[in-house]
């Protein structure tokens, strides 16, 4: 009962409903939630990257009726012709081209007859967001408009409890390695809330074949949102938690279900101040 309650509760405040219009929000690619309409490609352009609620993720949205996509006194619009215009912030001017409307379909279409769309739909970082013709199918040009709390959001090593001085992650594949503090070791989450745990612009996933514990495409299912429990376990939403098990004289990755092991408790070790 106390872990279903943990549960719940991080996913009440993972849902809180947004206010559009009035704080901004991050546009996300619907089938990659975690990733970010970014201006920060060649000259400023529009780039998919982990959202980590930097300035430059954060837009001023439009109502219903549509208007301008707006990041302080600049507006999103594409530059230039051709079927993959990259889109920049530039002054406002209300030209059909910075019009923008998100409909049913969560498309955002400009005035002018462009979709916003991410080039192949692909989920690695730095990935180019363009304007171009609007696909009559597809997934490569729907969205979602998203307000996200980065107050607690953190990025660290996770320490083994039982292992000190082995943390997880990943250079040939997801284990245990000496604890370096390197990019390859150094995992972003919500301290506080339910959410993705972000590891090389990929998320940890649990509960696939014999309980294995997966680096993958980001998805927003319960396998892939976690909560740091008091004790130092990671649950996610199938009240799973990452635990360190012997296989065969070799210590490997499970998911396993949440019981309080000290095999399941890790020690969170903050990137150093830069």
């Amino acid at each position: 009962m106390r872990m279903a309650g943990l549960l719940l509760f991080a996913a009440g405040l993972l849902a809180a409903p947004a206010t559009a219009q009035t704080r901004p929000l991050t546009i996300q690619h619907d089938r990659l939630p975690g990733m970010c309409l970014t201006l920060g490609g060649p000259d400023g352009a529009s780039i998919s990257m982990p959202c980590t609620g930097a300035g430059h993720q954060n837009f001023i949205l439009p109502g219903p009726e549509g208007g301008p996509i707006r990041q302080g006194d600049t507006c999103l619009v594409p530059r230039g012709t051709g079927y993959y215009p990259p889109v920049f912030a530039e002054a406002c001017d209300g030209s059909p081209e910075q019009t923008w409307t998100m409909n049913e379909e969560r498309e955002l279409r400009s005035a002018a007859g462009r979709c916003l769309s991410l080039l192949g739909a692909a989920s690695r970082s730095g990935t180019p967001i363009f304007a171009g013709e609007c696909p009559k199918q597809g997934a490569a040009h729907q969205w979602r408009a998203t307000y996200v709390d980065f107050t607690n959001v953190i990025e660290a090593s996770l320490e083994s409890s039982v292992l000190p001085g082995m943390c997880l992650g990943h250079d040939t594949q997801l284990e245990l390695y000496p604890c370096s503090d390197s990019y390859g070791q150094l995992i972003s989450f919500d301290e506080k809330a339910l959410g993705q745990m972000r590891l090389k612009s990929s998320c940890l996933s649990g509960g696939y074949v014999f309980g294995g514990l997966e680096l993958g495409e980001c998805h927003d299912i319960m396998s892939q949102k976690w909560v740091m429990l008091p004790d130092g376990a990671f649950a996610n939403g199938r009240a799973e938690c990452i635990e360190v098990v012997n296989e065969a004289g070799r210590d490997v990755l499970r998911t396993t279900v949440c019981g309080g092991k000290p095999e399941q408790h890790w020690i969170v070790r903050r990137k150093p101040a830069e």
